[in-house]
């Protein structure tokens, strides 16, 4: 069980202080508010991106460049970056993606397959391609197959017609 802290005259004397200093019993928390915001410019003036930060900012965005670059037509929006952001309020990108169409040409399994081979280029355009990369291109390639063996078929269909003529 808890009981009361302390009497009533001290409640009275907190009370007085209240009344008669108010602007002295808050100037401790501007001075902390004060302090905690020189010590958050301290800290953004002396924070500094190391080079590994900035050398992996470059390599990201090289990286995403180099797949979009051959990508073309196929990718389905914009690079999106993932940034550290420092205190001073600089972005670095540390990872990146783009979303890349992956859905068959309707009706045409050359255009598909096409499609399906400069998917597989954009993937492998970075020297060392990321597991995401290589998911792509499998995916790329399973695409590639389907169109391979649609195309075979109809040109079995159509092989089949003109001996029938």
């Amino acid at each position: 069980m808890v009981g009361p802290v302390g009497s009533v005259s001290a409640v009275e004397s907190l009370r007085s202080v209240v009344r008669v200093r108010p602007a002295e019993a808050r100037r401790p928390e501007i001075n902390r508010s004060v302090e905690s915001q020189s010590f958050s410019d301290a800290l953004k003036s002396k924070v500094t991106p190391s080079d590994e930060l900035v050398s992996a900012d470059q390599d990201v965005k090289a990286h995403e460049h180099a797949h979009m670059s051959v990508l073309g037509p196929y990718a389905a929006g914009a690079i999106n970056y993932t940034y550290i952001t420092l205190p001073d309020g600089s972005k670095y990108a540390v990872g990146g993606s783009i979303k890349v169409d992956l859905t068959p040409v309707p009706g045409d399994p050359e255009a598909t397959i096409r499609k399906a081979r400069a998917i597989i280029n954009a993937s492998y355009a970075v020297s060392s391609p990321s597991p995401a990369d290589m998911r792509v291109a499998a995916q790329a390639y399973q695409m590639e197959m389907q169109a391979q063996r649609e195309l075979e078929q109809a040109k079995k269909e159509e092989s089949k017609a003109t001996q029938e003529v």
